[in-house]
């Protein structure tokens, strides 16, 4: 296994995941230094300098592995060269992404991973893992056909990293987005709001509506003619979220995203271990179907540690010879959605129709 943009915030994770699970792998990026400094601290892997713009160094470092592990984000601008070497070379193509366009980006490359024997599974971190898995466990519930599923979650004292914020803000001037009627369809962010009973000790909360990865992902996994997503806000947030969402145009504006890129890079890293350690992040997904209304929740530990601990364990199963799927999947798809979340997740639970 290689695991590319492995210097960054998140991919330090995985690679301390990798670690600790006493895992074969590889760390490939841009800079050898840091690539080095990396490599000194997580049990001394292979270093392979690979820069995004040198096609060649690409693919060779994919052919070294059975699975590419991609950490190196925002991936609508950096993900398809990596996401390029691993088809070229025959290796599984995995990331850690949750931006809607990359993902649909993939799917519509599915038959080419065919022809090349190998799979590609988008976010097989906290976007979409968790809300992807309880998802098709509702919509099983619920009985088919699935009319809609929407999919909540909250982070108790967890805070973005640059490389999220960055992520965010470069898509922020799309505006929301929700699955209806079998297509993706814009609408404004916060849109629709959903009182949501999040397990304790989250509780019952007010979501607003956001374009989260399960727009694309949960129609696949679940066969939902209607997917919406929504996250928990405090109820400052509430207030000013309508108003909020219709500044986007601004973002358009000639300097906004030179600007909007020194503020992220004035902001800190990432949260710390101790601000890790102490967040909790609840799921919330609920499907009607033919048999009714079926939900399902889950706790998990902070997006963060999460992420890495899926994104590896998912990595590895991708990686054992006898893992066959081949084209674009969802996680659930690629790996079993109860068998995700009883090796993933704090607890879990569901309420059939």
């Amino acid at each position: 296994m290689v695991v590319y943009g492995a210097t960054g915030f998140t991919g330090r994770l995985v690679c301390a995941e990798l670690a600790r699970r006493k895992a074969s792998f590889a760390i490939a990026g841009r800079d050898p230094e840091k690539l080095g400094a990396l490599a000194a601290s997580a049990g001394g892997p292979e270093v392979i300098r690979a820069p995004l713009d040198d096609a060649a160094a690409l693919v060779k470092m994919a052919g070294r592995a059975r699975v590419v592990l991609d950490c190196a984000g925002p991936f609508a601008r950096l993900g398809k060269p990596v996401q390029d070497a691993a088809l070229a070379a025959g290796a599984h193509f995995l990331d850690i992404t949750g931006e809607a366009v990359f993902l649909g980006a993939s799917w519509a490359r599915s038959n080419e991973a065919k022809e090349r024997g190998v799979a590609i599974v988008n976010a097989v971190g906290f976007d979409v893992v968790p809300t992807d898995c309880a998802a098709v466990i509702a919509a099983e519930g619920a009985g088919a056909p699935v009319e809609s599923v929407r999919i909540a979650f909250m982070a108790m004292g967890a805070r973005a990293t640059q490389g999220t914020t960055r992520s965010a803000f470069e898509a922020a001037h799309m505006g929301g987005a929700a699955f209806v009627g079998g297509r993706i369809q814009r609408e404004r962010v916060a849109q629709y709001r959903w009182r949501v009973p999040f397990p304790e000790p989250a509780g019952t909360r007010e979501a607003i509506s956001i374009p989260w990865g399960d727009i694309v992902t949960a129609p696949r996994s679940t066969g939902a003619k209607n997917v919406r997503t929504f996250v928990a806000v405090p109820k400052r947030l509430l207030r000013v979220a309508p108003v909020v969402a219709r500044l986007r145009v601004l973002l358009k504006l000639p300097g906004a995203k030179a600007l909007g890129e020194r503020w992220i890079r004035r902001q800190p890293e990432g949260p710390t271990p101790e601000e890790r350690a102490r967040a909790v992040t609840a799921v919330h997904a609920e499907a009607t179907g033919a048999k009714g209304v079926a939900s399902v929740w889950a706790l998990t530990v902070d997006g963060y540690d999460f992420t890495a601990r899926s994104a590896v364990h998912c990595a590895l199963l991708a990686a054992d010879p006898a893992f066959d799927k081949r084209g674009t999947l969802t996680p659930s798809q690629a790996f079993g959605a109860k068998a995700l979340l009883d090796a993933l997740a704090k607890s879990w639970g569901s309420t059939p129709a």
